[in-house]
């Protein structure tokens, strides 16, 4: 249903290549959204695994609810991650010919929902570099209150910061990074559902926290470059090696039936 490719503007592609994301506004129409909310909020939620309440999580467990690969779960969770038009724009971004899925996730920052610390999303991915780009489309309206990402614009171009384990202490630690680099923060503001933001792997990025009384939800698709290689995994990488490569093991290409190739 979302398969009508769209023409991307070059001034979208240099500002990914500059900053390491961009903005694509209208990717998706409010009315394809409306066919797809009620079943991705339905797997969304039968998938949870955390029901704890949200003052006994961490400080990454009170930022979202999240559940992976809705494209397993559901037939049209499945239309919506595969659709060509978002793989399209994934591979213009990265300047590639053919892109694959890595993982999708359905995101869902709860009423006074805390913040999602600064991070980088490459740290846990055991790719190599400058082949994955992340979309992230809300699925209704993102007002002022509840904000939309933030980003470090140029970040992608300094690698791996090794800041460990997403939390207070690594959101510390990178703050202070950033400010050392004199790097621009930057934000789309309130965004539309069926706006999206797409950002590179190396990009760090935050959000704040929801303290409004309505829910945020989110779902992100991420895209793998064909002929991306697997590498050896740090310890922060050895989950993503074991669950989202399909059994595939350092050294071969990203291939598996759970990265199905997504565009062309």
């Amino acid at each position: 249903m979302i398969d009508e490719l769209i023409d991307l503007p070059a001034s979208s592609v240099e500002e990914f290549d500059r900053k390491g994301h961009t903005c694509i506004r209208g990717l998706a129409t409010p009315e394809e959204l409306s066919f797809f909310l009620p079943e991705i909020e339905k797997t969304a939620h039968d998938g949870r695994y955390d029901h704890r309440p949200i003052e006994d999580r961490d400080t990454y467990g009170k930022a979202f609810l999240q559940v992976h690969n809705l494209w397993q779960r559901n037939s049209t969770c499945k239309s919506f991650v595969f659709s060509k038009r978002f793989a399209h724009v994934a591979a213009t971004l990265l300047g590639v010919e053919s892109v694959r899925l890595y993982h999708d996730q359905s995101l869902l920052k709860e009423p006074n929902g805390g913040y999602t610390p600064w991070h980088q999303d490459q740290t846990y991915w055991p790719l190599e570099s400058g082949k994955t780009v992340t979309m992230w489309m809300p699925l209704t309206e993102i007002s002022a209150e509840v904000g939309s990402m933030h980003f470090v614009t140029g970040s992608h171009k300094m690698g791996n910061i090794d800041a460990g384990v997403i939390s207070d202490e690594s959101h510390q630690k990178i703050s202070q990074w950033i400010k050392k680099n004199s790097l621009p923060e930057e934000t789309y503001g309130p965004m539309q559902p069926g706006d999206a933001t797409f950002h590179a792997g190396w990009t760090l990025h935050r959000a704040g926290a929801n303290l409004t009384s309505e829910a945020r939800p989110v779902m992100t698709v991420i895209f793998v470059a064909d002929g991306t290689r697997i590498l050896e995994p740090t310890p922060l990488q050895d989950f993503d090696l074991k669950v989202w490569l399909g059994g595939q093991l350092p050294g071969e290409m990203v291939d598996s039936p759970m990265n199905p190739l997504l565009y062309p």
